[in-house]
């Protein structure tokens, strides 16, 4: 899961400059989730996917936070201007009606490995994470805006259906079917592994894809501006942000 709480401020026609104040109010439900899981086990699948059963578990979870107060300090570059919050910094160009802050944060990782015998098993993830800020026109040393931002990320897991247990070295494989996906025997759902000597996945490799993407309604502030040397200002409020 991901958090999106920034904002800053500018004058018409200006690169904005100094720092600001911002008291971001915890607004339940303004971060929309959704997963999904694909595979290729035969017989497993993911506990609501309708396959029936008893099983004995039942989950939820909540969460509440509370408003948070961050500095912001906005800087201008040349003919436009950058807004850093904490360490991370974001370039913005003007707009008719203000000014728009974005970056997007991008990653791949893999993670491969290969027995001699033919057993392989491998990780791919990879990430996007966009983070958007518009800001109207400052009033004074008033201004307001609104955040908002996206954010996916796909892990796929591999690994071998079948293979020699004596000259691998072990019997359970490594993929996280467990934790994923269970099967159905007798009435009772039991978690999915992948045994060596049991053929359980529609080829030769099982694999699980696991996808979650988020969405960050854009959230109002307001912020004020401090008054003061900035550079005294922002290493002093850098650690300050609650």
């Amino acid at each position: 899961m991901i958090r999106f709480l920034l904002p800053a401020i500018l004058l018409a026609g200006c690169a904005p400059s100094g720092i600001f104040m911002i008291t971001v109010p915890y607004a339940e439900g303004s971060l929309d989730c959704a997963e999904s899981l694909d595979e290729n086990f035969s017989d497993g699948y993911e506990p609501d996917g309708g396959g029936g059963g008893n099983d004995p578990w039942t989950y939820d979870s909540t969460f509440v936070g509370a408003d948070a107060i961050i500095f912001f300090h906005i800087s201008p570059t040349g003919d436009g201007a950058v807004l850093t919050w904490g360490n991370a910094p974001y370039p913005g160009v003007a707009e008719g009606d203000g000014w728009t802050f974005s970056w997007t944060t991008h990653s791949e990782s893999e993670e491969l490995s290969e027995h001699e015998d033919g057993y392989e098993y491998n990780e791919y993830s990879v990430s996007d994470s966009t983070v958007d800020i518009h800001i109207g026109q400052a009033l004074f040393a008033e201004l307001g805006g609104t955040v908002s931002g996206t954010s996916k990320s796909e892990t796929t897991w591999e690994e071998n259906d079948e293979w020699d247990m004596d000259e691998i070295g072990f019997g359970s494989g490594q993929i996280p079917s467990s934790t994923y996906l269970v099967y159905k025997d007798s009435g009772d759902l039991y978690p999915q592994g992948n045994d060596s000597e049991e053929d359980e996945c529609d080829d030769k490799l099982c694999f699980i894809t696991k996808t979650e993407e988020c969405t960050q309604s854009a959230q109002a502030f307001n912020a004020t501006k401090v008054e003061g040397n900035d550079v005294l200002m922002y290493n002093d409020s850098y650690d300050d942000s609650q």
